[in-house]
């Protein structure tokens, strides 16, 4: 059928984005505007030059040089409520990843990723059990941008592998309230880098299987900044340097299949294992170097996470093609580890998008809910002095929209 209506493109230039809040965990559903609109799903599709980044045997899948941008921009809405006062964070916070493939003969083909990934972030100005007589910053900030360069080789018509490594950049700082004490982690800075692997296989001429691994990004101290620290609301003092020692960011493996079920109708399916259990992200200690050695544990308590995946992809036309999905995820902060800087992940996601297709070049525009998700404590909390946060609950909940272009040649 004829489409007539047409689509807005908005670019943002992001030249010095803010932090990002996660949609699930500590990263977006996925890197492109195909795979956003579709659930996140994408490493048995591959359609775009962004799919390298989640399995770099897609690249085989790209017969042409290709460029692919793809834009999104968060809206999180966070209520905190203590024992004693509550506050909301909600901001507007942009991303951007862009790609390129390049095939060099029938067999391999090479490809670089940009992708500027999420992180923790909350912001609130609250009262607190100890400290009851002032409102207190509550807050955390981590931004991470990842370069990667990828290869894949076409065993066969039908089975291709990839391999890639990648560098990446984190910058955080934070500050919490502690029992009657408050402490502020400046900006620290940390550089690292990792490997990702893939395997992509045609099947039949409908059926295609992916399946990625990601290592974990091992960096150094995350470093730079100091560590102040205040007690029962009176100024605060710096009591030295401040670092988190070998920053390390979780693996993943993904496992997806795509089905042509009509020439004009796709499903696709992607199941995601992520492993924050085994990053600093599960157990945080705060060091300091200075005229007051410190170290003080932080057991954020991230768990292992689980991903499912359900979408669609509708052929409207021979120009436009409409996407479709659902995006279900595990929570990570289990309630006894409850603290106002680590969002409440969330776990349903709805998601859609339209895209229009010419022969060299596309583009398209889409949005994404969150559904609510709360935490409530219960009374423990494993935080050092955090006993308030177990009196406390959280809620979270989010919009998105984003948007891509792209063009071959």
């Amino acid at each position: 059928m004829k489409l007539r209506t047409g689509i807005s493109v908005f670019i943002i230039i992001l030249t010095c984005p803010r932090v990002a809040r996660a949609t699930e965990g500590l990263e977006p559903i996925n890197t492109s505007m195909h795979a956003r609109a579709r659930g996140g799903a994408d490493v048995a599709v591959g359609d775009t030059a962004l799919s390298q980044i989640d399995n770099p045997a897609s690249l085989s899948l790209q017969r042409k040089y290709r460029f692919d941008f793809s834009g999104q921009l968060l809206m999180p809405t966070m209520h905190w409520t203590g024992p004693i006062d509550k506050s909301t964070s909600r901001g507007l916070h942009p991303l951007a990843n862009l790609a390129i493939a390049v095939p060099l003969d029938e067999k391999l083909s090479i490809g670089f990723a940009m992708q500027s990934k999420s992180g923790l972030g909350s912001d609130y100005q609250m009262r607190h059990t100890l400290i009851p007589l002032m409102d207190r910053h509550v807050y955390s900030d981590m931004k991470n941008l990842s370069l990667s360069f990828n290869a894949a080789y076409r065993l066969t018509d039908k089975l291709s592998i990839g391999a890639g490594l990648r560098g990446e950049g984190v910058t955080a700082r934070f500050g919490a309230v502690l029992g009657p004490g408050g402490m502020d982690f400046g900006r620290g800075y940390a550089y690292g880098g990792g490997f990702q692997l893939g395997l992509h296989y045609q099947a039949t001429d409908t059926v295609a299987l992916g399946l990625a691994y990601r290592s974990p990004t091992w960096f150094g101290d995350l470093s730079g900044g100091g560590l102040d620290i205040s007690m029962l609301g009176l100024p605060s003092i710096r009591v030295g340097d401040a670092n988190i020692d070998e920053f390390r960011l979780p693996q993943k493996i993904s496992a997806g299949v795509a089905w042509d079920a009509t020439d004009w109708w796709k499903v696709v399916g992607e199941v995601r294992w992520t492993n924050y259990a085994c990053s600093t992200f599960h157990d945080t200690t705060v060091a300091t170097d200075g005229p007051i050695d410190l170290r003080f544990p932080l057991p954020v308590g991230f768990q292992d996470q689980w991903s499912f995946i359900l979408g669609s992809e509708f052929e409207l036309d021979e120009h436009w093609t409409l996407g479709v999905g659902y995006h279900y995820a595990t929570a990570v902060v289990p309630r006894t580890h409850l603290f106002p800087i680590t969002p409440a992940t969330l776990q349903h996601h709805i998601t859609t998008g339209l895209r229009y297709e010419r022969d060299n070049w596309w583009v398209g525009a889409g949005y994404i809910y969150g559904f609510n998700s709360t935490i409530r404590g219960f009374g423990e909390n494993s935080i050092p002095m955090g006993f308030e946060f177990g009196q406390s609950k959280i809620e979270h909940h989010q919009h998105s929209v984003f948007f891509g272009f792209g063009f071959s040649w």
